[in-house]
């Protein structure tokens, strides 16, 4: 059998190391997108939802209430709704489905459910425009980073 052998030597050997190296910086610095606007209005229109009590989880809890025979118990809308505003938003993943990280405040202070740190998967829709999938955790948050 065949032996083949590849030795770099010299300036060969800097531009494969250079070409590596760049090929890899491009990469990394793609798994970090920016969120845009139109992405932070699908958040907070998202977390709007969940703080009124219309969010999945209590959607899934009426489901489960109804199942179980018991009267449907729909909140209430609040007369002003609560004002979302973000102290950072971060983003790990593609250009087109990434895993954001905010750090929320609701009407200047801290969110009715404590807890001010939300992963949230963020996509976009067949039609453009963005949309928030579900909640994610910070472990789904880090490894989208190898994807």
């Amino acid at each position: 059998m065949a032996e083949t052998r590849i030795e770099l030597t010299g300036w060969k050997a800097i531009l494969v190391l250079v070409a590596v190296l760049g090929v890899s910086g491009i990469r990394i610095y793609s798994r970090f997108p920016k969120v845009s606007e139109d992405g932070r209005d699908a958040l907070r229109s998202w977390l709007i939802k969940d703080y009124e009590g219309r969010g999945p989880r209590a959607l899934a809890q009426r489901v489960a209430d109804y199942r179980a025979g018991l009267p449907d118990r729909t909140p209430p809308l609040p007369a002003v709704a609560p004002n979302v505003e973000f102290a950072s938003v971060a983003a790990h993943g593609s250009r087109d489905a990434m895993v954001v990280r905010t750090e929320v405040f609701v009407d200047g202070g801290p969110p009715p459910d404590e807890r001010p740190v939300r992963y949230l998967f963020l996509t976009t829709k067949v039609g453009g425009g963005w949309m928030v999938l579900t909640e994610a955790d910070s472990f789904q948050y880090y490894s989208a980073l190898l994807r």
